[in-house]
């Protein structure tokens, strides 16, 4: 979860540092064009300022008049091509900057994009962790189950073994039918492999639980065989 954490505000920085920087960055690239339109402004209140302190005499010949449209026309020429000029590097400066804005904004694009694919990877690799390590957890507890019954059913068989040995018939059928029971129980904890012995178990109870009625040596010979198979399979286990 920190490494989760961690790209999560990686992508939260990259995209408030964009958010807040480029506005700052496009003001810094626009202060000089601010400053040329400013230098054209004061050329064109000089150019109005001069034509004021200068104005034609009512009596002024042709050669004067012509020689101050000159100086004005030549005047407004120059201004013109410093407005044509200033107007082009203007344009030009805000198309680069549009550009550049354009490409910044592209590249962080880029850059949230792959965080997020980096970010959704992150997240599949950890679900697939806890999917693995919990299939892992369950099948421990499921073990330590099968296990578990496992011992409580040899205690079991053990008991009914005393009373074989007792000649107490009654009490060591009930056992045998109390363990053919946690038998059919316990299949549903074991392997496919494990299922087969318990078969194998139920099948060698059955047979003793029969002859103890007819053959009372015959059944705990079974009961004793049981005994060590359980064991057996318990330790390879």
């Amino acid at each position: 979860m920190k490494v989760v954490l961690v790209i999560l505000s990686l992508i939260v920085v990259i995209v408030v540092a964009g958010y807040f920087g480029l506005p700052v960055l496009i003001e810094k690239k626009t202060a000089e064009l601010r400053t040329d339109m400013q230098g054209l402004k004061n050329r064109v209140q000089k150019i109005e300022e001069e034509s004021k302190a200068a104005p034609l005499k009512p009596d002024a010949n042709v050669q004067e008049v012509i020689k101050t449209v000159n100086a004005i026309f030549n005047k407004m020429n120059s201004l013109e091509a410093s407005l044509n000029k200033g107007m082009s590097q203007t344009d030009g400066a805000i198309k680069r900057q549009g550009n550049a804005t354009e490409e910044a904004f592209k590249k962080q694009a880029e850059a949230i994009e792959k965080q997020k694919t980096a970010t959704e990877e992150a997240f599949k690799k950890q679900a697939e962790v806890i999917e693995k390590t919990n299939k892992e957890i369950q099948e421990r507890i499921k073990k330590i189950m099968f296990d578990a019954r496992m011992a409580n059913i040899r205690g079991h068989i053990l008991k009914a073994r005393i009373e074989i040995v007792a000649k107490n018939v009654g009490t060591a059928k009930n056992e045998l039918d109390l363990i053919s029971g946690a038998f059919e129980d316990t299949k549903a904890l074991a392997s496919d492999e494990n299922k087969k012995t318990i078969e194998e178990f139920q099948t060698t109870l059955k047979k003793a639980r029969t002859e103890i009625d007819t053959d009372l040596p015959a059944a705990l010979n079974r009961i004793d065989f049981l005994w060590y198979e359980m064991g057996k399979m318990m330790r390879k286990a």
